[in-house]
């Protein structure tokens, strides 16, 4: 079940029109639990790095923690997601969103889905 959640994230890179390329980078598939840490190049340069812990609950893939790091070609934070418990006073806690390196918002949980639809939006509109 967790091979087939893992499959069907690397399933969304490919058919992402904003991903150029990816690699996994680190794979751990267990019978309860997995973890997945992706690298991605994007249009215009820009990458994308991820990461999820994943526990499988009944029939149903529960992601545990997760964070999705976006930055452009220069290196530069473009936006961070994730839900890590270190943003106490963000209201959506422990889930937020770094919309650069010293602003920290609220975001509700976030998905490899929601996070690449974003960068399509920005990434693939003309310049």
């Amino acid at each position: 079940m967790i091979e087939n959640y893992f499959l069907e994230l690397l399933q969304k890179l490919f058919v992402s029109p904003a991903v150029s390329s990816f690699k996994t980078v680190k794979e751990k598939v267990q019978e309860e639990d997995g973890y997945i840490r992706i690298k991605c190049r994007l249009q215009r340069g820009h990458r994308l790095e991820f990461a999820e812990y994943v526990q499988a609950h009944g029939s149903s893939i529960v992601v545990v923690t997760y964070n999705y790091h976006w930055q452009d070609a220069h290196g530069v934070l473009v936006r961070r997601w994730d839900n890590v418990p270190h943003h106490r006073g963000v209201d959506s806690f422990p889930h937020h969103l770094h919309i650069s390196e010293a602003e920290v918002i609220g975001s509700g949980p976030t998905t490899l889905q929601m996070v690449l639809r974003e960068i399509e939006a920005r990434l693939l509109k003309p310049v």
